[in-house]
């Protein structure tokens, strides 16, 4: 767009032209008309001080005069803002409002023109009239006559010279007449070593020597002062005044070695040496403390509170001496005669803590052993790191880590002798033996090299004693053809050598360069950073503030209670952050030492990490396995933070952020240790360090090498790698051996040792130079280099994003909304809104349940990661596998492979809360499961158990449904309305396995195939009406349906690795899985099938929910179908079945079966009988692994059973079945988890007639009635209403239901860092069988209380 502007614009213009000349009394856009009508001109060449017009006509009624504020141009005709006077661009034609602009230094003595300038001393009376209000030249005692007039309305272009007369020329301003008049010459070409004028007369009487304070130019011919010499503006003609200086730059402030450098002034007397003459240390005056600082002797400022605390905080120890009395030590040991305190751990540690030395002596000797990544010296009395050998250097004490080394290497313009030592050529074949072996004498170095080898090689020819050779200068090296030289590439996978920043290639050489804000040092390799660096450390409770150039120590205010672990800055806000082990919010401590406050309660952080950019902060909330960020500017118990990532993050314990890049790290010690990097919106997610790793703890990125660190406990080391994961180093030295928190910041590398209580610091690359910075009798943990530098010169693209409530960065750094829990990103990306349509996606993965509101689900291209979601962990499961959801009281149902279970968990706003499990196999695998929503009976089947199995919830009655011709059940849709269930059907044949998908019932008659042309059928689902059934089939790649009751079969080609549908209302959703999970979605519209969003993470289930999901009902639905056990429903009605081994004795009631002699019971499979005592007994003894089909009590043992004879009030759902837990050991009915009981006898006597309890459902009482009972006051016995022969067993047909009450043995955290996954109390299982037995058999409600003397005896099974 704006090229076409400009296009037209120029059109505009040059037709301003054409049109002046066919028409000129018609000008175009942006010219005006000359008087005369000939011509057009420009209107910005009207009153510029040069007539365009021929009758002069455009600098007429001209303004001669200007305004207060605004500026004259020379030529007297034009009048511009004064903020426009040296700003770099002219407006004048003639320039003149960017004459001599002189930037305004510490060197402006002299404002004019209004202060819109300023000039320094050497330009006053000089001569030359540089401000236009000519102040620079008044008042001067030997003014000069030039013989030519100074007049301020003068043209630009000089006059020519009268060829008959002497006249005297008018030059313009700032230029003079040559002595022949003939010709102008500028002042500043006066003197400048050329010659100008043609009589030479700019370049006569010059001063030939200059005074003592000043610069004489290197053409000779002029002086300049010292204080213009390499002030990064060339006043000699020949530059020769900003030759070999040093690179100007703000803060310069001191000029050293000959003026080759130049150091701001942070750098003098900072105690560090930074030019070679020393000067920047010289002349130093002691600076001194604030009145709450202690002075060392050494000049060291350290806080009043540590003088006299037992501890040297000054380098020379002087804040420990002279104290009037012993200080009280809060540790255990003190050094004898010297009284200072020590720590256990400082003895023998190589460092002298006592001034005595008393702690270093008579040290045991240690037994060496050296780590994977170390070296042994030969002495066995040192390892040293790998990196070290053969480095050059010596460090083992006997220098054994140099020896054998293996061959030398020269460098490609050097000779290599036989004997390995390196030459220059010159020294070779020249009649004096070099080489230790002779080598580079004798041989062929009579045959001297020719012209023609001269002309064959690109550089150079020189003898050896094997005859001829080309040889390259130093910076070069020998290509295979042995003739050419081309450059090296120093820059080129550098070694640390090098530079330490930023490195620059040249021909045969390079130079080295550092990034903005530091400057070289004088070795030309390595750069300082300007202003003094801090280091910020929490001691236990403390905030630490330790200057690394003066030394000196301060503690920040801090109200924390118990240990600071992790701690971040903001310096725009000058807070530090920081999270304790105390307190469950995110603190701040300002940097003045004056305030404190809290930045959000109600949080769980164990790192935090400040997003100096996006104004956010990040922390890892390890109890949920989340990483989470809020705003910098929020209220203290806001609650708008946003969930950045939650997916399969086991154990995060360390984050640090890299704004500059939209990046994030973090250090995962879960069941894969690994390093992780993502965008700061959580996009991007990629494991770029999995190898090398013990025990990773803190993290770190150093944004000068663009490379992550982190500390390793278990290996005792601090490794690195790039961004990227590549170039792994492991640095293991004796001073890493419990490394806890680490940072980098220019060349060096800090961390924290809580163990021996010290903050230390060496080179990031090489780890020399160690030493000790911080040593407190406290444990240090966080460490953070402080420095504006670091937090400063980028410009946030969040800052144009207009996000309703958070703004995060993502990779680039680009900016990206996120939104708080409870909310969604609309379509236009900004604005955060609540739910409109409640569907919703469930997405399994064997530790995860991810919802993904369909609501999320824009027509912007696909995403990379996951969309807008709630990431659900689930406690005490080992490998989910299958899931079902019930939308009425959010329960999910989950089968673990791990396990072997089926449990339950209750969905409380983003938390899974445990129930316990339902069902729990031995040796056996649950391969299909589905929920009936109406009765929460539950279809299964297994591969010990290959048939369509019913359990009710409680796992009190399992009944068999269809078991002929099942091979293998995989799948099981349920359509409770309709009475239809639906399989697929994985049998064996004589022509091999064939795939089906069958429909039946759901009490299992009716069964028919719908489908015989499957390979690998899975994921059944039914349509909102229940008349069509969705499956896919992963050996074919499809989507396959068929409309039940009718002919035809529909098929969608869904591509390689389809894996489940879903169907939400008309939404039809697939996934794919391949190298990542991507969910796809049929685009009806557009009739295409579109990728929503990939993921990396596995993905084993896929459900879809929405209001018209599980809406519905049938003849269940009321009083459990008046069916004693199980009621399934048909499509015309209803069946009751009772639970195996029993028999229906009417349409409704059952009665046990004696099919097995007493104190047996009947397998499953109806094959055997064997004794009850080797039912959950934790060994398999039916075919069918049925023997072990157990069910937990902990939960279900008080669940009352929706009998015919139990009314059910419009209040509560009468096909809603609480999952309860055990509170004493007597029975309560409760009936939902907002149910109280009221234990009042009297109560249940009059209202209840005997024959129920009293409880109160949502603030009204109502009974609840025994087994054998109904009706509103429980007036109606169940036994007179009975149709049919009543056959009772030997123990007789009771009225009761037992409720039984176990202990619970506690067990132990899966994870003692994760709360949330802590497993359900373990329990005692038993037979489903023996409860159905006891609830059949035993006439009261109520137990009498459990002997804990007594063997823990089963509670669980399904028969």
């Amino acid at each position: 767009m704006g090229g076409r502007l400009f296009l037209c614009a120029v059109i505009l213009q040059l037709s301003g032209y054409l049109q002046a000349g066919s028409n000129p009394s018609k000008c175009g856009l942006g010219s005006k008309l000359c008087k005369d009508g000939s011509e057009c001109v420009f209107y910005s060449h009207v009153c510029d001080g040069e007539a365009d017009c021929k009758d002069g006509s455009d600098e007429e009624g001209c303004a001669s005069r200007c305004n207060e504020d605004q500026f004259l141009c020379a030529h007297g005709k034009k009048c511009i803002d004064k903020g426009q006077v040296c700003d770099g661009v002219p407006q004048c034609q003639d320039r003149s409002d960017e004459l001599q602009c002189v930037k305004l230094t510490d060197g402006c003595v002299h404002q004019c023109d209004n202060k819109s300038r300023c000039l320094p001393a050497n330009s006053l009376c000089d001569g030359e009239r540089d401000c236009s209000d000519g102040t620079d030249e008044a008042n001067c005692e030997d003014q000069e006559e030039d013989g030519y007039e100074r007049e301020e309305n003068i043209s630009t272009t000089p006059e020519p010279p009268i060829s008959d007369g002497p006249s005297t020329i008018k030059c313009p301003l700032g230029s003079k007449p040559c002595k022949n008049n003939a010709e102008c010459v500028l002042y500043n070409h006066v003197c400048d070593g050329e010659v100008d004028c043609r009589d030479g007369s700019d370049e006569e009487e010059c001063s030939s020597a200059c005074e003592t304070d000043q610069f004489q130019c290197a053409h000779g011919k002029k002086c300049i002062e010292q204080s213009q010499v390499c002030d990064g503006v060339p006043q000699c003609q020949d530059r020769s005044d900003e030759l070999g200086c040093a690179k100007r730059m703000e803060g310069c402030a001191h000029q050293c070695d000959d003026k080759s450098r130049c150091i701001p002034n942070s750098f003098l007397c900072d105690g560090e040496r930074d030019c070679w003459d020393g000067s920047d240390e010289a002349n130093c005056a002691d600076e001194s403390c604030s009145a709450t600082e202690f002075k060392c002797t050494s000049g060291q400022c350290v806080s009043t509170t540590m003088r006299c605390d037992g501890h040297p905080d000054c380098q020379d120890r002087s804040d420990e001496e002279s104290c009037t009395k012993s200080p009280v030590c809060t540790t255990k040991h003190r050094c004898p005669q010297s009284k200072e305190c020590l720590v256990q751990e400082w003895i023998c540690d190589g460092d002298q803590d006592c001034k005595d030395g008393t702690d270093e002596k008579d040290c045991p000797a240690a037994p060496l052993s050296c780590g994977e990544f170390q070296w042994s010296c030969k002495s066995k009395t040192k390892c040293i790191p790998t990196a070290w050998r053969c480095d050059g250097m010596k460090d083992c004490d006997e220098g054994s880590d140099e020896t054998e080394c293996g061959v030398v290497t020269c460098l490609p313009h050097q000779f290599q002798c036989g004997s390995q030592e390196c030459l220059d050529p010159v020294l070779v074949c020249n009649g004096i033996t070099n080489c230790a072996d002779g080598s580079d004498e004798g041989g062929s170095c009579q045959i001297n090299c020719a012209e023609a080898d001269h002309t064959r090689c690109s550089q150079s020819c020189y003898s050896t004693p094997q005859g001829m050779r080309c040889h390259c200068t130093a910076g070069f090296r020998l290509m295979e053809d042995g003739l050419t030289c081309i450059d090296i590439d120093e820059c080129e996978g550098q070694s640390p050598g090098v530079c330490s920043q930023l490195c620059i290639n040249t021909p045969g050489s390079y130079r080295c360069d550092c990034h903005p804000g530091y400057i070289m040092e004088a070795d030309g390799h390595h750069c300082k950073i300007t202003g003094e660096p801090f280091l910020l450390a929490s001691v236990q409770t403390d905030l630490f503030l330790l200057g690394l150039r003066s030394g000196s120590l301060d503690v920040l205010s801090s109200s924390a209670k118990k240990a600071i672990l992790s701690l971040d800055y903001d310096w725009k806000e000058q807070r530090v952050f920081w999270v304790s082990l105390d307190t469950e919010s995110i603190r701040w401590s300002s940097l003045d030492q004056k305030t404190t406050g809290t930045l959000i309660k109600g949080v769980r952080a164990d790192s935090v990490a400040v997003d100096w950019l996006g104004r956010n902060l990040y922390w890892i909330d390890g109890v949920n396995s989340q990483i989470v960020a809020i705003r910098l500017a929020t209220a203290v118990k806001s609650l708008n933070h946003s969930v950045i990532l939650d997916e399969d993050l086991d154990q995060p314990r360390s984050l640090a952020l890299l704004p500059q890049k939209g990046l994030m790290f973090w250090t995962e010690t879960g069941n894969v240790v690994k390093i992780e990097r993502a965008g700061m919106d959580g996009s991007e997610r990629t494991a770029v360090v999995n190898s090398s790793l013990g025990w990773p703890g803190g993290v770190a990125v150093d944004t000068i090498s663009d490379r992550v660190y982190w500390t390793d406990e278990r290996l005792r080391a601090i490794g690195s790698a790039t961004l990227d994961g590549d170039d792994i180093q492991i640095l293991q030295m004796k001073e890493t051996t419990n490394p806890f928190s680490l940072a980098v910041f220019s060349d060096m590398l800090y961390w924290s040792d809580a163990k021996r209580r010290v903050v230390q610091g060496a080179h990031k690359i090489s780890g020399k130079k160690c030493q000790v910075l911080l040593k407190r009798p406290r444990q240090p943990f966080g460490v953070k280099i402080i420095h504006p530098l670091l937090q400063m010169g980028n410009y946030s693209p969040c800052e144009k994003m207009d996000c309703s409530h958070m703004c995060v960065l993502a990779p680039g750094p680009k900016a990206v909304c996120k939104c708080p829990f409870g909310l969604l990103l609309a379509e236009d990306g900004l604005t955060c809104s609540s739910l409109v349509k409640s569907a919703f996606l469930l997405m399994l993965s064997p530790s995860t349940v991810t919802q993904i509101y369909l609501q999320s689900r824009h027509t912007a291209a696909e995403l990379k990661g996951w969309p807008e979601h709630l990431a659900l962990q689930v406690p005490s499961l080992n490998k989910a596998a299958i899931m079902d959801y019930n939308l009425r009281d959010h329960t999910l149902f989950l089968t673990d492979d791990g396990t072997t279970s089926l449990s339950s968990f209750k969905v409380k706003d983003s938390d899974l809360v445990s129930q316990g499990q339902l069902l729990k196999l031995l040796g056996d695998t649950i391969t299909a499961m589905a929920l009936d929503w109406v009765t929460l009976n539950i279809y299964w089947s297994s591969s010990k158990q290959p048939r369509l199995q019913v359990t009710y919830i409680t796992g009190t009655h399992t009944a068999v449904l269809i078991k002929e011709g099942i091979g293998r059940l995989e799948s099981i849709a349920l359509h409770p309305p309709s009475g239809r269930v639906c399989f697929t059907n994985l049998a064996l044949q004589d022509t091999g396995t064939v795939a089906t998908v069958e429909c039946a019932n759901m009490d299992g008659a009716e069964r028919r195939v719908v489908w015989k042309d499957a390979v690998q059928p899975t994921s059944l689902v039914f349509s909102s009406n229940g008349d069509t059934v969705y499956w896919a089939d992963s050996a074919l790649g499809t989507i396959g349906s068929v409309q039940l009751g009718r002919s035809g079969y529909r098929e969608l080609k869904a591509g390689d690795g389809v894996a489940a549908v879903a169907l939400s209302d008309d939404t039809l959703l697939w996934m794919t899985v391949n190298d990542k999970t991507r969910l796809w979605y049929r685009d009806e519209q557009q009739q295409q099938s579109k990728v929503w969003f990939e993921v990396g993470t596995q993905v084993v289930s896929l459900k879809a929910f929405s209001k018209s999901s599980q809406t519905g009902s049938n003849q269940c639905t009321e009083n459990n179908g008046n069916c004693q056990h199980l009621c399934l429903a048909t499509p015309g009605g209803r069946t009751c079945k009772c639970g195996h081994n029993h028999i229906l004795v009417n349409t409704t009631h059952c009665s046990p079966e004696q099919g097995c002699p007493t104190g047996s019971r009947l397998c499953l499979d109806q094959l055997s009988c064997l004794p009850v005592e080797k039912f959950c007994n934790g060994h398999v003894d039916c075919s069918d692994h049925s023997d072990e089909n157990c069910v937990s009590l902990k939960q279900w043992s008080e669940v009352k059973v929706l009998a015919p004879t139990q009314p059910l009030g419009s209040s509560s759902p009468p096909s809603s079945l609480p999952l309860l837990e055990t509170t004493d050991l007597n029975t309560t009915l409760n009936v939902s988890s907002q149910l109280m009981n009221l234990d009042a006898q009297q109560c249940s006597q009059r209202r209840c007639s005997g024959n129920g309890r009293c409880v109160e459902i949502n603030g009204d009482t109502v009974c609840v009635c025994s087994l054998a009972y109904s009706g509103d006051s429980c007036q109606d016995h169940l036994l007179k209403t009975m149709q049919g022969p009543i056959v009772y067993g030997a123990a007789g047909l009771c009225a009761g239901v037992v409720i039984i009450a176990v202990m619970a043995v506690v067990v132990k955290r899966k994870k003692s860092s994760n709360m949330r996954r802590a497993s359900p109390a373990a329990v005692k299982e038993t037979s489903m069988t023996d409860l159905e037995n006891k609830a059949e058999t035993t006439p009261s409600a109520q137990t009498a209380p459990v002997d804990t003397d007594k063997p823990e005896e089963a509670v669980s099974s399904v028969d």
